[in-house]
């Protein structure tokens, strides 16, 4: 999915909100996240928090917010795996084609690739409570980018889904 303008957008289809990430180039931007990405470093703001996080092939550190990132990556085959520490608390990432589920946020994410190419849709639960299906839409643009990259987007833009 793009904008009018063919910028590419991480596109959130919540129950009760929806809201697009834009991927400007180095900019990445969205209602709450401002970030840049220079070399192997993003900088800004989301979550709530200033950003500044080291991005390499098998991990992301840093903090947001004062508080610490420490995200272990690995790709096995087309699947990307990411855990560790994230912002508010332990997170879980498992992203390919077929897939994407997120623990994030107290929120768990488990969706399935849909006939249309790049949306994923499934249900959502944040702590106990089962709620509606979601939809996501990853561009392929986001696939371009290194593996701490898409995994360090995806978790800001569905830990700010809550």
């Amino acid at each position: 999915m793009a904008l009018g303008n063919s910028t590419p957008v991480i596109s959130v289809d919540l129950p009760y909100d929806n809201f697009n990430v834009e991927l400007r180039g180095d900019d990445i931007v969205s209602r709450e996240m401002q970030l840049h990405r220079s070399g192997t470093e993003l900088r800004g703001s989301a979550l709530g928090g200033t950003v500044k996080l080291e991005l390499k092939p098998d991990k992301a550190t840093g903090v947001i917010g004062g508080r610490p990132v420490n995200l272990k990556l690995r790709k096995q085959g087309d699947t990307l795996f990411a855990e560790g520490g994230f912002f508010d608390g332990p997170v879980t990432l498992r992203f390919s084609p077929k897939n994407l589920h997120v623990y994030v946020n107290q929120c768990t994410y488990d969706l399935k690739a849909t006939e249309n190419e790049g949306w994923y849709e499934g249900p959502r639960s944040c702590t106990s409570k089962l709620l509606p299906p979601v939809r996501v839409f990853v561009p392929p643009e986001l696939l371009a980018r290194g593996s701490a990259e898409q995994a360090a987007l995806l978790l800001f833009t569905l830990g700010s889904g809550r």
